[in-house]
């Protein structure tokens, strides 16, 4: 569980969104202006305890030296997960075609920080990720997310395939992400209600959670290249499913 975030922008999305979850904020007191101070105001008027450091006793503990803080850390409890029902809860509050993210074993924070950017920016209902061989939320995938990922619903399931199924039950459509078909996704309508899989950066989806698709898609490639990297790949979906039911 993440315990520790960084950086301005997350912090700032943390106070707006689930401030019940920060324990205490170290600011560094060299640049306190802009977000910085913002964030300064926003801690106060919630109770939250703040932290003014030098800048050269600003070493928070669990982060190298060379990781760029922007001079803001804030300490949580814990990331809170949702359940699948809140998810389903989400679209149904905001009266849209259900769009659902599955994550099939992706183990690099990186990747996941960039696909829950790209799922906030493309208004995802929700997230689902496997407790186990995933990356979890933590520190990283927070701040790469620019803190993303308090603005959207992600669960964390043991079994994905009967968070497939739930959703199923739920009438949305399964469409796994993969370039093991012929199936490319521009020709798909994907006007539906829909939950999209992508699968780990090296294996992709697993066979097992292949089988459970309804139907599957690649983007099509001109190059010499296979594929895309999974965030990258992911991001053209989610726009291309806006895309369509914006637009078409």
């Amino acid at each position: 569980m993440a315990r520790i975030i960084y950086g301005i922008n997350p912090v700032l999305e943390a106070l707006k969104s689930h401030p019940e979850l920060i324990e205490e904020i170290w600011l560094d007191k060299k640049t306190l202006l802009g977000k910085k101070y913002q964030i300064l105001e926003k801690a106060k008027k919630l109770g939250i305890s703040v932290k003014i450091i030098s800048k050269s006793e600003f070493r928070p503990p669990k982060l190298g030296p060379h990781i760029n803080t922007q001079g803001v850390v804030a300490y949580l409890t814990h990331f809170k997960y949702v359940d699948l029902e809140d998810i389903v809860r989400n679209w149904e509050k905001k009266k849209e075609i259900p769009l659902i993210l599955i994550l099939d074993e992706i183990e690099d924070p990186q990747n996941v920080g960039s696909i829950i950017r790209s799922a906030d920016a493309g208004g995802v209902h929700g997230i689902v990720i496997p407790k186990i061989r995933s990356c979890e939320i933590n520190e990283t995938v927070i701040k790469v997310s620019s803190g993303s990922a308090f603005n959207i619903p992600i669960a964390k399931v043991t079994n994905l395939k009967h968070a497939i199924s739930f959703f199923k039950e739920k009438n949305l459509w399964i469409l796994g992400l993969t370039h093991k078909t012929d199936q490319v996704l521009y020709q798909l309508d994907l006007k539906i209600p829909l939950a999209l899989i992508v699968g780990n950066e090296n294996r992709g989806i697993r066979k097992t959670i292949l089988e459970s698709c309804d139907f599957l898609a690649k983007i099509p490639m001109k190059g010499k290249i296979e594929s895309l990297n999974v965030s990258i790949a992911t991001a053209v979906a989610i726009f291309e499913v806006i895309r369509q039911r914006e637009f078409f």
